[in-house]
């Protein structure tokens, strides 16, 4: 059936609707540039309460498979794209997108010109719209937006209770504010024993699972919004070595006394080049945050440790003297290239007393 996406000044996007008439999109409309790993961009915790635009034109020429998968199940409120392959060129065992997406009753819209809604995102930056098949008159579609709120999203998506993943390296702490499962895979690949505790973890929880490091993790929403996380933060950064990763980043300059802005359409994709002003390296990063850390008020005790070379946005900082380093992007990509991946490396040997905490 027909449908649309439907923004509050009116603009509207027309195409094919694929999904049960009763269903909603709502939410934050954001374009990823990745022309590959949609399975793992809709499962990233860090989309929830977004629809996502796919630029890429040509979208499920392969499959789904639980493996791909970042979380247990997608997040986004829906996704948007040019042209939808409905049959995988792929192994019988993997679900089609759309199959996929219906699953979880969520609404995928196809046939839409995504090169416009790119320019219209990019101009006006990022906006919230509603998806809806074309039978809904779009003010009514739209008072879906009067209730929409990601103050506390990332308590919707964190761990319920603490779980483990055994190891025989060094323990490794994750504060889970919407984890990705390859940033656990990348640890566990190096030895590490893993205690994964929820978002709103107090600082003794944090105590009593004895690390020797601690990971903040990405996550939805803007940083701001929860300071009753701080604590906990503050905690890690003052007893063990650190490593912040997205909304871990923005967490930890929070803590510290920064400030956060919000990006005019974010960074959303696979192909965002940083400079690493310690390895002196330019790195292909996959990158999803729509914030970013404003690190002047740190340079007494922070350096800037990386650059993104498009906006010259911070995109990493690292402790002049203790071993706390934070990124903004995603070391651990899934989707993306993994120029990065020796930052887990780093992170390991500070917590193992290898290396300096200074650059």
């Amino acid at each position: 059936m027909q449908g649309y996406l439907v923004f509050p000044d009116g603009t509207r996007f027309s195409g094919t609707y694929i999904g049960a008439e009763e269903w909603r999109g709502r939410g934050e409309v954001v374009f990823n540039t990745a022309m590959t790993g949609y399975q793992e961009i809709l499962t990233d915790p860090s989309y929830f309460g977004q629809i996502v635009v796919l630029t890429y034109p040509l979208i499920g020429n392969y499959g789904t498979f639980l493996e791909a998968a970042e979380s247990l199940f997608p997040w986004v409120e829906g996704l948007v794209v040019h042209r939808l392959e409905e049959n995988p060129s792929h192994t019988p065992s993997a679900d089609p997108l759309a199959q996929y997406l219906a699953l979880y009753k969520k609404p995928l819209l196809t046939d839409v010109d995504t090169r416009a809604l790119t320019r219209y995102l990019r101009d006006r930056g990022t906006q919230r719209a509603v998806m809806a098949p074309a039978s809904v008159d779009p003010s009514e579609a739209l008072k879906a937006l009067d209730t929409y709120d990601l103050k506390d999203a990332v308590f919707q998506v964190t761990t319920p209770k603490p779980y483990q993943v055994p190891g025989d390296g060094p323990r490794i702490t994750v504060m889970d504010y919407g984890v990705k499962n390859s940033i656990i895979s990348e640890l566990g690949r190096r030895g590490a024993q893993v205690t994964v505790l929820p978002a709103g973890a107090s600082p003794e929880q944090l105590k009593e699972t004895r690390p020797d490091g601690v990971v903040l993790s990405n996550g939805p929403g803007d940083p701001a919004t929860i300071p009753e996380v701080l604590p906990t933060v503050r905690y890690a950064l003052d007893h063990y070595p650190t490593l912040g990763i997205c909304l871990g980043h923005q967490l930890i300059g929070l803590a510290e006394g920064a400030s956060t802005y919000p990006l005019k359409f974010g960074h959303h994709g696979a192909n965002h080049p940083l400079y690493d002003h310690r390895q002196r390296r330019v790195l292909i990063t996959a990158q999803n945050h729509g914030y970013a850390v404003d690190a002047e008020s740190l340079k007494d005790r922070y350096q800037v440790r990386m650059t993104h070379l498009h906006d010259q946005t911070v995109e990493g900082i690292e402790h002049k003297e203790r071993p706390i380093l934070s990124v903004q992007h995603h070391p651990e990509a899934g989707p993306g290239p993994s120029d990065s991946l020796y930052l887990f490396d780093e992170f390991l040997k500070k917590v193992q007393g290898e290396e300096e905490g200074h650059a």
